[in-house]
């Protein structure tokens, strides 16, 4: 605190008071910046924030709200970046006095922050800035109360010279002593000597408001004799030449007071060749800055446009990908249609040419059967008119045989046609496979003993098996038919039980006919053809309506033969 003008009618000092709270935080902050230099390289890989602590630490408080703002543009910031971001803001704000800008900055850090109790002192700066004394005392109670001086680097002297300056603004005399006194004794101990000549002038000018001459006077003389000894600070030392000079005006000691106004003048002349050094520096920095901005705006609409490149070439490169992976695509599925069309072509191929064959098979077997039946008709004409009953006779069997193997060709079309178009009931259920033998068997015995085959049926009459009782006499027929066909007179055929697979029961029918070529064997076990060769016996068409029926019975059908020994016929289905 020091007198800055004087009413030169009674020499009654008019005093205006000076807070020091711009001094409060000068205390080493070594603590403080090595937790700061800790974060900007625990947090290095975020660019912004590591050029904004490093500003910070060098005290460029405009840079510092650059790229602080910057790192707070940022999407996914760390919670911990962005409350030291408002930190570095708030007391960036607070140097260049835009005091509003720094309290809205300190209020977005919660109270957990590490530096929580530094923030009070600010906001108690800014308080006694905006004269609201009472605010700025609960702020520095807050932080007397915590006592944590030495851990944050707060000057626990200077913020009670603070509080007691705060007092004296309110006209608290008593309190103002007490602090101020109490700041004066630790700034003593400190022996900082720019700090003890602040706290005598400000002593001084609290005893000088309440016309204390006495008590105040050698305060003054002090502040001015050690303002002597102290290099620099023209303000300080202008001030306490000028407190000089109106104590010795007041004492009409005009000479003397004469002497420390022009000493005042000096250090004020001095003050000001300062300033003016220092605003050529600032408006060289304003300059330097302002040159820095404008190629920071140039780089910032080259990146925009290399960016805009980037993009632009970045869509044509996805489009050409998309319009060459869809081509891919369809070219593909083309394939995979013309596989489709082509396999559904072959099949269809392989369809007709077995529905040729087969009609060729039917239509050559037909006209045979036609021919043999007329043949015996005109035979049996004959005999009628020569009366030759024993020929007749052997005539009608001849015609009956030729009947019977016609209905038995017609029942395989019919059978097989109903077969391709799913047309065929179907049910299957337990069923003694020797009573549906025995069926079978019946219908074919004259034509055994005509041709005095040996026949047996060795199945046992409690053998069950799951199948459709009418699918299951279809290829028992036709297994017996092909059998009785091929088997010479005086041969034998056989039916049998053979355990050849588990949870099956398997009938094996056994001839000893003409058997069969392994070329002929592997052409009718082959599920895509009947026969290749017109020129063969409709043989084919049987044992493949056999098969066919074999499988959705869920049976097995296994074939074994041998030209001139016989044929081995084995069918496995599902035991009941």
């Amino acid at each position: 605190m020091f007198i800055t003008e004087y009413n030169t009618g009674n020499l009654t000092p008019k005093l205006s008071i000076c807070l020091l709270f711009t001094f409060c935080l000068m205390k080493s902050q070594s603590i403080v910046n090595e937790n700061i230099k800790n974060k900007s390289i625990q947090f290095s890989s975020h660019h912004n924030f590591y050029k904004a602590s490093t500003f910070f630490l060098n005290k460029n408080e405009d840079s510092t709200l650059i790229y602080t703002g910057r790192q707070l543009d940022a999407l996914n910031n760390p919670q911990e970046i962005n409350h030291y971001c408002y930190y570095f803001r708030g007391i960036a704000f607070k140097k260049k006095r835009m005091f509003e800008e720094a309290k809205n900055e300190f209020g977005k850090i919660p109270d957990d922050f590490i530096f929580k109790q530094k923030i009070q002192v600010y906001l108690g700066d800014i308080a006694v800035e905006k004269q609201n004394y009472k605010q700025a005392l609960n702020f520095y109670e807050q932080v007397r109360k915590n006592k944590e001086f030495e851990k944050f680097d707060i000057d626990e002297a200077k913020v009670i010279h603070n509080v007691g300056l705060c007092h004296l603004h309110m006209k608290d005399y008593k309190n103002a002593e007490i602090y101020l006194i109490k700041s004066l004794k630790l700034h003593e101990n400190k022996k900082d000597t720019i700090t003890i000549i602040s706290s005598y002038m400000d002593i001084a000018g609290m005893y000088y408001e309440q016309y204390l001459d006495n008590l105040a006077i050698p305060f003054y003389k002090k502040s001015y004799i050690l303002s002597k000894k102290i290099k620099g600070n023209y303000l300080l030392k202008k001030n306490a030449a000028l407190n000089m000079a109106v104590v010795e005006e007041n004492k009409k000691k005009y000479s003397q007071s004469l002497k420390y106004r022009k000493e005042s003048e000096i250090w004020n002349d001095s003050l000001n060749n300062q300033s003016r050094v220092w605003s050529t520096v600032q408006l060289e920095k304003k300059l330097a800055i302002k040159s820095k901005q404008v190629e920071v705006n140039v780089l910032k609409a080259q990146n925009r446009l290399e960016a805009l490149e980037k993009n632009r070439i970045l869509y044509i490169t996805i489009l050409l990908l998309m319009m060459f992976l869809g081509g891919i695509y369809f070219y593909l599925q083309k394939l995979k249609t013309n596989k489709v069309i082509l396999d559904q072509k072959t099949k269809l191929d392989e369809s007709n040419t077995a529905k040729d064959i087969l009609f060729s098979i039917v239509s050559h077997d037909l006209r045979s059967y036609i021919n043999s039946l007329k043949n015996s008709y005109f035979k049996m004409q004959a005999n009628i008119e020569d009366s030759d009953l024993v020929k007749l006779e052997e005539e009608i069997r001849t015609g009956s045989t030729i009947a019977e193997s016609t209905n038995h060709l017609l029942n395989n079309l019919l059978h097989w046609a109903l077969m391709q178009t799913n047309q065929l009931y179907f049910n299957q259920e337990n069923i003694n496979i020797y009573m549906i033998t025995e069926q079978v068997v019946y219908n074919y015995r004259s034509l055994m003993i005509e041709k005095n085959i040996l026949f047996e049926n060795n199945l046992t009459n409690n053998l069950k098996v799951k199948a459709d009782q009418e699918s299951l006499k279809i290829i028992l027929r036709n297994i017996l038919d092909n059998a009785i066909k091929y088997t010479d007179k005086g041969g034998k055929i056989l039916i049998y039980t053979n355990a050849i697979y588990d949870q099956y029961h398997s009938i094996t029918v056994e001839d000893s006919g003409k058997g069969m070529t392994e070329e002929l064997q592997n052409e009718i076990l082959h599920d895509s053809k009947i026969i290749s060769d017109k020129k063969k016996s409709s043989r084919g068409l049987g044992l493949h309506l056999c098969q066919s029926l074999i499988k959705k019975n869920l049976g097995l059908f296994k074939l074994e033969s041998s030209t001139n020994i016989g044929t081995k016929i084995t069918i496995s289905l599902l035991s009941a």
